[in-house]
């Protein structure tokens, strides 16, 4: 019939959301309201004719309000009600507008209330068509029979026009296709505009309070670097690893780069010797080793890699950190780099713990050697997993864990290296305090616990670090709380700090009430980004972990990921679009993403040895979160803001406890790369854009010849003002002893501290 009806007739499709276009009405207006139906009238739109009326049993129409509760009690709305076992085509509601409109900055928000008597099937709604190209909301309401708000980002179709409003109410590609009765649609309150006004947010920074202090962000080499490094133009190369890496700035001040200060590195196990045989289907996911099957080192292995190293440390990078996800293939049980779909508990050989833990120290000790600073070594990788196939990986037990990690302890201290031991590089934060899966749980507990059976805590070469990864933990606002905290709370029983060592959007998509879109359809690269920028803010603020880090920093796109698993994307040469399944070696094309940048509003600036310090006003998990950091020279000061919600939000920053001077501020946005935005410069009158990251970076002045009043009262003879020259006290309250908060102070002219 039409291409939209063959696409999802007799299959299951993968919906696209592709971001709608918007209107251009008066800037001033947070809103347009299109059409709210009092009256029976349809305001600035029409309902459209295209549909088939042996679909309804009553057609679409300006109708009484079928619930008048909760967030909707007016008496009109739009809508229609289906028979029972209603197909797809032609079942749409059409809402023309009189006066079609060009989408920008002013109009790129559409909202609406919806209500649905019974919900057998998704519905959809699209911008000026019903297929998917057209698509901003495919899914179900929370429940039956209740009125809700849908918020639609029309951001992918800025410079269009928006003409008319499709609504496919039954979607014959979803579940049930039969069985069900006559179904009531109704939509009212539909606008466009720039978003919810949101109040002004007023934030304090306070250097007198700290916290944890960041080692790096960091992100991981897997796997793709070896085929890029080697097949790839020295340009496309070159290029990647300046956006990793470099911390320089371009001729308009705008970052060059992230200036990453981890890069984790896979020693591969070697399951590229065995290709087809290695239980690993994709060739870009088998690795070299540099041990042979001789016992001898080879170090031109991993040539591609290496690249990537070189240019690490030319750049600067601070730390790397070696991470092994199987021991050599010589070493294991099965002779392969996984459990080979086998149910095992441990793959290596019960007389090679030595030998694997004398394998990486080896490979620690020639890095080393060879200039790179090598910070931390990982035996182990997720071991909760049972790596039956896919990829290099084997499952541990912890007692497998404490064995391995005390023989690395010696194999380190013989070579007198500063790398230190890093465990257990959990498959979930939720691992570190509690039992998840049948193997690997509770492991602070287990490697710190003095007492305990598996205690290595004494072990001189291992980190006073648990290091996790964030999967699975990041579905909505009370999980996201919930894990950090208990990670937090149970590595700070044992004396010991948090990493998040490896996350990307593998879970199921976050919830709509965390702000993410109803599906990763319906998800644009950006609210994928701004979502890890939320996940990064939690993870500091709530975890007070100590280092980020995320999986991979190239990847290509498959199957309607989008940029789910990469900071930059990889094409093969030949392909005709963003999705890549082409062949690597025959080179290709290197693009920076959206992910790239918003980490870089954090990893640019945020550096080792920066301190977390005080940031009030900036904890809404789902409109406006924040955290500030201290330089350790105290010269200057960070601060990244993400902004979640659909609205520009005004803030009001100041510092509590210091003069500012120069200002500089870095957006990250829909339209904008990590830009330097040299129109915010003033601290006390700053806008963020609409779902956006924002790093502003603050210079310090010198903050001699302050005096001391550590907490004692203070008596007010005189007016009493902050920094920024806001009034605290005046004389008419000179008789009383005033506490006021910790800070500095102006008082009769001179700067007072109060502790």
């Amino acid at each position: 019939m039409s291409l939209f009806f063959c696409n999802f007739v007799g299959m299951k499709a993968f919906p696209i959301f592709v971001l709608a276009t918007l209107v251009t009405f008066a800037s001033s207006a947070q809103t347009t309201l299109l059409a709210d139906f009092e009256n029976g009238q349809t305001g600035r739109l029409k309902i459209g004719q295209d549909y088939a009326a042996d679909m309804f049993s009553v057609k679409p129409k300006v109708m009484n309000n079928p619930s008048m509760t909760g967030i909707n009690t007016s008496n009109k709305c739009v809508g229609a009600t289906n028979v029972a076992n209603a197909g797809w085509w032609k079942n749409f509601l059409i809402l023309e507008l009189r006066t079609p409109v060009t989408i920008n900055d002013n109009n790129s928000i559409l909202t609406m209330l919806a209500y649905r008597s019974i919900q057998p099937k998704d519905m959809r709604i699209g911008i000026n068509t019903y297929e998917e190209s057209g698509q901003v909301y495919r899914g179900k309401l929370s429940q039956d029979g209740k009125w809700e708000e849908l918020t639609l980002n029309l951001e992918d179709f800025y410079g269009k026009r928006l003409e008319k409003i499709f609504i496919v109410l039954s979607c014959n590609w979803s579940d049930p296709t039969s069985g069900w009765g006559e179904a009531t649609y109704c939509f009212d309150d539909i606008r466009i505009g720039a978003g919810e006004s949101l109040p002004d947010a007023s934030l304090t920074i306070d250097t007198s309070i700290s916290y944890q202090t960041i080692q790096d962000f960091g992100a991981s080499d897997c796997w793709t670097t070896e085929f890029i490094g080697d097949y790839f133009s020295e340009t496309e190369k070159a290029k990647g690893a300046k956006w990793l890496f470099s911390r320089q700035m371009d001729a308009n001040g705008n970052p060059e780069g992230i200036g990453l200060s981890c890069w984790r590195v896979n020693i591969g196990a070697g399951s590229a010797t065995q290709g087809s045989n290695s239980n690993i289907e994709e060739e870009i996911h088998r690795t070299e080793c540099f041990l042979s099957s001789d016992s001898t080192y080879d170090w031109t292995r991993c040539d591609g890699q290496q690249w990537f190293m070189r240019q690490a440390k030319d750049y600067g990078v601070e730390h790397f950190l070696l991470f092994s996800n199987s021991p050599p293939i010589y070493y294991t049980k099965n002779g392969k780099a996984n459990a080979n779909n086998q149910n095992i508990s441990c793959n290596l050989k019960t007389n090679c713990f030595d030998d694997f833990a004398e394998f990486l120290a080896t490979v620690a000790k020639h890095f080393t050697d060879e200039g790179y600073n090598v910070t931390y070594i990982d035996p182990v990788n997720e071991p909760q997993y049972d790596w039956k196939n896919g990829q290099e990986g084997s499952p541990w037990e912890n007692s497998d864990i404490t064995k391995l990690a005390r023989q690395l302890d010696r194999s380190i201290s013989s070579r007198n290296l500063d790398a230190k031991i890093l465990i257990p590089e959990a498959g979930s934060l939720a691992c570190l305090y509690a039992g998840t899966s049948s193997r690997g749980n509770k492991q602070i507990e287990a490697f710190w616990k003095k007492g305990s059976t598996t205690y290595i805590g004494n072990l001189k070469s291992l980190a006073s670090v648990a290091a996790g990864h964030g999967y699975w933990t990041v579905g909505s606002d009370e999980i996201l709380r919930e894990v950090r905290e208990k990670a937090r709370n149970e590595a700070a029983k044992y004396g010991v700090e948090v990493m998040q060592t490896e996350w990307s959007m593998l879970d199921d998509p976050p919830s709509t009430s965390a702000g993410f879109p109803a599906s990763y359809a319906e998800a644009s690269k950006m609210s994928i980004a701004l979502y890890m920028g939320k996940l990064i803010q939690c993870d500091l603020t709530i975890g007070n972990m100590v280092a980020w880090s995320y999986w991979t920093a190239f990847a290509q796109e498959k199957w309607g990921q989008k940029n789910r698993f990469h900071l930059i994307r990889v094409n093969a040469k030949g392909d005709t679009g963003e999705e890549s399944e082409g062949d690597l070696k025959q080179g290709g094309k290197l693009t920076a993403d959206k992910n790239l940048w918003v980490f870089g509003n954090f990893s640019r600036f945020i550096r080792p040895g920066y301190k977390r310090i005080s940031l009030e006003g900036a904890d809404e998990m789902d409109n406006l979160l924040g955290s500030a950091w201290l330089s350790p020279d105290g010269s200057e000061v960070v601060a990244v803001l993400v902004n979640m919600s659909y609205g520009r939000r005004k803030v009001d920053l100041s510092i509590a406890s210091a003069d500012a001077g120069e200002v500089r501020t870095y957006v990250t946005d829909r339209g904008r790369n990590l830009r330097l935005d040299t129109s915010l410069q003033d601290l006390r009158d700053k806008v963020l854009s609409p779902r956006s990251v924002t790093t502003v970076v603050i210079g310090l002045e010198d903050a001699s010849g302050i005096a001391d009043i550590g907490n004692t009262p203070l008596n007010i003879e005189h007016s009493v003002y902050d920094l920024q020259g806001r009034k605290i006290a005046n004389a008419q309250r000179a008789k009383s002893n005033v506490q006021l908060p910790k800070g500095i102070y102006i008082v009769n002219g001179k700067k007072i501290l109060v502790k």
